[in-house]
Protein backbone atom coordinates (compact mmCIF):
# COMPACT_ATOMS: atom_id res chain seq x y z
CA UNK A 1 0.00 0.00 0.00
CA UNK A 2 1.48 2.90 -1.25
CA UNK A 3 0.57 5.63 0.98
CA UNK A 4 1.29 9.63 1.11
CA UNK A 5 1.51 11.19 4.62
CA UNK A 6 0.98 14.97 4.56
CA UNK A 7 2.62 16.89 6.95
CA UNK A 8 5.65 14.38 7.14
CA UNK A 9 8.19 16.62 8.47
CA UNK A 10 6.18 17.30 11.61
CA UNK A 11 6.69 14.59 14.53
CA UNK A 12 3.75 12.56 14.10
CA UNK A 13 4.57 12.71 10.52
CA UNK A 14 8.15 11.12 10.89
CA UNK A 15 7.34 8.53 13.32
CA UNK A 16 4.38 7.35 11.23
CA UNK A 17 6.88 7.17 8.09
CA UNK A 18 9.65 5.21 9.63
CA UNK A 19 7.10 2.97 10.89
CA UNK A 20 5.37 2.33 7.73
CA UNK A 21 8.78 2.31 5.78
CA UNK A 22 10.03 -0.84 8.55
CA UNK A 23 6.51 -2.48 7.74
CA UNK A 24 5.70 -5.13 4.95
CA UNK A 25 2.97 -4.18 2.71
CA UNK A 26 3.79 -0.54 2.99
CA UNK A 27 5.41 2.02 1.20
CA UNK A 28 5.59 5.71 2.84
CA UNK A 29 5.80 8.81 0.60
CA UNK A 30 6.36 11.77 2.82
CA UNK A 31 4.59 14.89 1.02
CA UNK A 32 6.75 18.02 2.70
CA UNK A 33 7.31 21.73 2.05
CA UNK A 34 10.97 22.28 1.22
CA UNK A 35 13.55 20.13 -1.00
CA UNK A 36 16.05 20.15 2.43
CA UNK A 37 13.18 18.44 3.90
CA UNK A 38 12.60 15.84 1.23
CA UNK A 39 16.55 15.23 0.99
CA UNK A 40 16.34 14.90 4.83
CA UNK A 41 13.58 11.63 4.09
CA UNK A 42 15.26 10.26 1.10
CA UNK A 43 18.89 10.15 2.66
CA UNK A 44 18.61 9.73 5.98
CA UNK A 45 15.58 8.08 6.04
CA UNK A 46 15.30 6.12 3.05
CA UNK A 47 12.21 7.29 2.23
CA UNK A 48 10.47 8.66 -0.85
CA UNK A 49 9.10 12.07 -1.37
CA UNK A 50 7.78 15.20 -3.26
CA UNK A 51 7.73 18.37 -2.48
CA UNK A 52 4.78 20.97 -2.58
CA UNK A 53 3.68 23.75 -0.84
CA UNK A 54 -0.20 22.36 0.27
CA UNK A 55 -1.00 25.78 1.37
CA UNK A 56 -0.60 27.87 -2.12
CA UNK A 57 -0.49 25.19 -4.32
CA UNK A 58 -3.91 24.16 -6.51
CA UNK A 59 -6.30 20.94 -6.27
CA UNK A 60 -5.16 19.54 -9.44
CA UNK A 61 -1.10 19.94 -8.63
CA UNK A 62 -2.15 18.56 -5.23
CA UNK A 63 -3.63 15.68 -7.18
CA UNK A 64 -0.73 15.32 -9.05
CA UNK A 65 1.51 14.54 -6.22
CA UNK A 66 -1.43 11.94 -4.61
CA UNK A 67 -2.78 10.61 -7.86
CA UNK A 68 -0.72 7.05 -7.20
CA UNK A 69 -1.02 6.56 -3.96
CA UNK A 70 -3.35 3.93 -2.15
CA UNK A 71 -4.28 6.19 0.57
CA UNK A 72 -3.23 10.05 2.19
CA UNK A 73 -2.82 10.22 5.55
CA UNK A 74 -3.41 14.44 6.78
CA UNK A 75 -0.82 15.01 9.60
CA UNK A 76 -0.49 18.54 8.62
CA UNK A 77 -1.17 21.60 10.66
CA UNK A 78 -0.31 25.59 11.18
CA UNK A 79 1.27 24.60 14.24
CA UNK A 80 -0.72 27.38 15.82
CA UNK A 81 1.40 30.15 13.67
CA UNK A 82 -1.37 32.75 13.24
CA UNK A 83 -4.84 32.66 12.80
CA UNK A 84 -4.40 33.62 8.90
CA UNK A 85 -2.56 29.72 8.46
CA UNK A 86 -4.85 28.04 10.78
CA UNK A 87 -7.53 28.36 7.95
CA UNK A 88 -5.10 28.20 5.00
CA UNK A 89 -3.29 25.07 6.31
CA UNK A 90 -5.80 23.20 8.76
CA UNK A 91 -8.92 23.91 6.55
CA UNK A 92 -8.40 24.57 3.29
CA UNK A 93 -4.91 23.05 2.60
CA UNK A 94 -7.02 19.76 3.73
CA UNK A 95 -10.05 20.53 1.99
CA UNK A 96 -7.89 20.78 -1.34
CA UNK A 97 -6.68 17.97 -0.16
CA UNK A 98 -9.85 16.24 -0.03
CA UNK A 99 -10.95 17.66 -3.39
CA UNK A 100 -8.14 16.11 -5.20
CA UNK A 101 -8.53 12.66 -3.60
CA UNK A 102 -11.93 12.73 -5.17
CA UNK A 103 -10.94 13.92 -8.49
CA UNK A 104 -7.76 11.77 -8.76
CA UNK A 105 -9.57 8.52 -6.94
CA UNK A 106 -7.47 8.07 -4.45
CA UNK A 107 -10.39 6.63 -1.79
CA UNK A 108 -8.79 6.10 1.22
CA UNK A 109 -8.14 9.21 4.14
CA UNK A 110 -7.16 8.93 7.20
CA UNK A 111 -7.50 12.46 9.19
CA UNK A 112 -5.59 13.46 12.12
CA UNK A 113 -7.85 16.30 13.87
CA UNK A 114 -8.86 16.72 18.12
CA UNK A 115 -10.22 15.10 20.78
CA UNK A 116 -13.64 17.23 21.40
CA UNK A 117 -13.85 18.73 17.48
CA UNK A 118 -17.67 17.66 17.43
CA UNK A 119 -18.03 19.32 20.97
CA UNK A 120 -18.30 23.17 20.34
CA UNK A 121 -19.48 23.98 24.00
CA UNK A 122 -16.07 22.12 24.85
CA UNK A 123 -14.09 24.77 23.18
CA UNK A 124 -15.87 27.45 21.75
CA UNK A 125 -14.54 29.76 25.22
CA UNK A 126 -11.10 28.68 24.88
CA UNK A 127 -8.21 30.37 22.90
CA UNK A 128 -8.57 27.54 20.28
CA UNK A 129 -11.43 28.44 19.64
CA UNK A 130 -9.86 29.44 15.79
CA UNK A 131 -8.05 26.10 15.32
CA UNK A 132 -11.35 24.00 16.39
CA UNK A 133 -13.49 25.90 14.05
CA UNK A 134 -10.88 24.78 11.11
CA UNK A 135 -10.97 21.33 12.42
CA UNK A 136 -14.47 20.63 12.61
CA UNK A 137 -15.36 21.61 9.34
CA UNK A 138 -12.51 19.87 7.83
CA UNK A 139 -14.09 16.77 9.38
CA UNK A 140 -17.42 17.83 8.47
CA UNK A 141 -16.38 17.93 4.96
CA UNK A 142 -14.41 14.72 5.09
CA UNK A 143 -17.44 12.89 6.32
CA UNK A 144 -19.69 14.12 3.48
CA UNK A 145 -16.93 13.60 0.65
CA UNK A 146 -17.89 10.30 -0.26
CA UNK A 147 -14.23 8.63 0.63
CA UNK A 148 -13.65 5.95 2.69
CA UNK A 149 -12.71 8.08 5.65
CA UNK A 150 -11.32 7.36 9.36
CA UNK A 151 -10.81 10.42 11.55
CA UNK A 152 -8.74 10.21 14.33
CA UNK A 153 -9.45 12.90 17.21
CA UNK A 154 -6.25 12.82 19.22
CA UNK A 155 -5.79 14.67 23.10
CA UNK A 156 -2.86 16.80 23.39
CA UNK A 157 -0.04 15.45 22.16
CA UNK A 158 3.21 14.05 24.15
CA UNK A 159 6.68 13.18 23.09
CA UNK A 160 7.79 10.14 25.38
CA UNK A 161 7.85 6.58 24.44
CA UNK A 162 4.25 5.18 23.19
CA UNK A 163 2.53 3.10 25.55
CA UNK A 164 0.86 0.80 23.17
CA UNK A 165 -2.69 1.50 25.30
CA UNK A 166 -5.54 3.46 24.74
CA UNK A 167 -8.22 4.79 26.83
CA UNK A 168 -11.45 2.84 26.31
CA UNK A 169 -14.30 5.57 24.25
CA UNK A 170 -16.35 4.85 26.67
CA UNK A 171 -14.01 6.29 29.08
CA UNK A 172 -13.65 9.86 27.15
CA UNK A 173 -15.99 11.56 29.29
CA UNK A 174 -14.86 14.84 29.85
CA UNK A 175 -16.02 17.78 27.78
CA UNK A 176 -13.17 19.60 28.16
CA UNK A 177 -11.00 20.14 25.30
CA UNK A 178 -7.40 18.84 25.02
CA UNK A 179 -8.06 17.68 28.69
CA UNK A 180 -6.52 13.88 27.47
CA UNK A 181 -3.07 13.42 26.47
CA UNK A 182 -1.29 10.56 24.22
CA UNK A 183 1.76 9.69 23.02
CA UNK A 184 3.09 10.74 19.58
CA UNK A 185 4.00 7.10 19.05
CA UNK A 186 0.79 5.81 19.69
CA UNK A 187 -0.88 8.19 17.82
CA UNK A 188 0.87 7.16 14.60
CA UNK A 189 0.85 3.05 15.41
CA UNK A 190 -2.95 3.80 15.59
CA UNK A 191 -2.70 5.29 11.90
CA UNK A 192 -1.08 2.39 11.08
CA UNK A 193 -3.56 -0.03 12.53
CA UNK A 194 -5.91 1.94 11.44
CA UNK A 195 -4.96 1.21 7.60
CA UNK A 196 -4.58 -2.17 8.10
CA UNK A 197 -7.70 -2.68 9.23
CA UNK A 198 -10.19 -0.67 7.23
CA UNK A 199 -13.45 -3.08 8.17
CA UNK A 200 -13.17 -1.57 11.62
CA UNK A 201 -12.50 1.88 11.00
CA UNK A 202 -14.04 3.28 7.52
CA UNK A 203 -16.35 6.01 8.23
CA UNK A 204 -15.89 6.39 12.05
CA UNK A 205 -14.30 9.16 13.80
CA UNK A 206 -12.13 7.98 16.83
CA UNK A 207 -11.01 9.86 20.06
CA UNK A 208 -8.05 8.50 21.04
CA UNK A 209 -5.92 9.02 24.24
CA UNK A 210 -3.58 6.85 26.47
CA UNK A 211 -5.35 4.85 29.01
CA UNK A 212 -4.79 1.01 30.61
CA UNK A 213 -6.97 -0.90 27.16
CA UNK A 214 -4.04 -2.25 24.55
CA UNK A 215 -4.44 -1.11 21.21
CA UNK A 216 -5.38 -4.10 19.49
CA UNK A 217 -8.36 -4.20 22.37
CA UNK A 218 -9.08 -0.98 21.88
CA UNK A 219 -9.63 -1.60 18.03
CA UNK A 220 -11.70 -4.07 18.40
CA UNK A 221 -14.09 -2.38 20.74
CA UNK A 222 -14.70 0.43 18.13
Amino acid sequence: MKVAILGAHGRVGQILCKLLKKSRGFEPLAIVRELDQKAYFEQELGVDADVIDIENSSVDQIGAVLKDCDAVVWTAGAGGKGIERIFTVDLDGSMKTIEACQKFQVDRFVMISAINAENREAWWPTALRNYYIAKRTADYVLRTSGLQYTILQPGSLSSESGTGQLCPLDAIKDKKANHYSIEREDVAQFIKLALENPELTLHKSIPLANGDLKMQDFLSQI
